[in-house]
């Protein structure tokens, strides 16, 4: 079998099963996964697992990286943004000077 490495910090299984729960996670998504694990922290904190066999900790640490994930690509959109909006206006003052001469 293909060995998979995940994309963020795991200290709670390895290998294929750890795979296994990531992709499991996925396959919910970050919404219906924060909401079972909501549930999971308020009315079942005792029980070992949020998901099918997934522990909490690995859920928590699957749910931090989604967060880190989700900013980090909000910021690189807002520096595009950033970027494409200064060379707009970089354009718009070269053609408004070159205009004036």
């Amino acid at each position: 079998m293909k060995s998979h490495r995940l994309p963020f910090e795991n200290r709670w299984t390895n290998g294929e099963r750890a795979w296994q729960w990531h992709c499991e996670l996925e396959w919910l998504g970050v919404s219906t996964v924060r909401t079972m694990f909501a549930d999971h922290e308020i009315h079942r904190s005792r029980r070992p697992a949020v998901v099918y066999d997934i522990p909490p900790e690995f859920v928590r640490d699957w749910l931090a990286f989604q967060d880190r994930d989700k900013t980090r690509r909000q910021r690189l959109w807002q520096l595009i943004f950033a970027a494409a909006a200064i060379a707009a206006l970089a354009i718009a003052v070269a053609a408004f000077l070159r205009n004036m001469t």
